[in-house]
């Protein structure tokens, strides 16, 4: 799941170097600037919003029938207006299509090759802290980051955390994001279990 991810960032330099100003918030927007508060993916199935403060990218979000990808970073980077004071982060978000076999991914399956820093397993959440990687999507930015995977509506859902190099995102902070993140998304999406059971029963 999170090679879809790693794909989506190496995707051009342009999201690299949005990376990189959100981050320090330093990016000049326009007045207007393209910021979400919250995006409806796969007709409404899935509906993405950050923790208060944090606003989607508009230039980085693509909806395709094979995935869906989101980032958010602090609304003040995005829209070059001040608001609510929060701690420099890049949250990334992959919405893959509704399966109904879909089941919630193990934290060994989040860290792939690397042995985490720390291991979360929830009946609702699997979350793993990393020691490596995290400066190979970011610029200027800390190998360690979050990792989390979570399944709403029968769409696996990716989440990841990345901060600059030593920042608190990259830290114990980074772990309440991605928590507070996965739960705005969860209480924002609808509940439609009726959905999964008539794709169950159409396989």
């Amino acid at each position: 799941m999170f090679t879809l991810i790693c794909d989506h960032l190496k995707r051009g330099r342009a999201i690299f170097a949005a990376l990189a100003l959100v981050l320090v918030g330093c990016a000049e927007q326009p007045a207007e600037a393209p910021a979400l508060h919250a995006v409806a993916l796969f007709e409404g199935d899935v509906v993405v919003a950050g923790p208060e403060g944090y606003c989607i990218d508009q230039s980085s979000l693509k909806q395709r029938v094979q995935g869906s990808f989101v980032l958010l970073a602090s609304c003040e980077s995005l829209t070059g207006k001040r608001g609510r004071q929060v701690p420099p982060a890049v949250m990334t978000v992959l919405v893959l299509p509704q399966s109904a076999g879909a089941g919630l991914p193990k934290p060994a399956d989040l860290a792939g090759a690397l042995t985490p820093i720390e291991a979360v397993a929830r009946k609702d959440l699997s979350l793993v802290y990393l020691p490596r990687g995290g400066d190979d999507y970011v610029p200027g930015g800390d190998p360690k980051h979050w990792r989390a995977g979570m399944v709403v509506n029968g769409h696996m859902i990716g989440l990841a955390v990345y901060g600059l190099k030593g920042s608190a995102a990259s830290k114990a902070t980074g772990k309440r994001l991605i928590m507070g993140l996965a739960a705005r998304i969860r209480r924002k999406s609808p509940v439609r279990a009726v959905n999964v059971a008539a794709s169950e029963a159409e396989e």
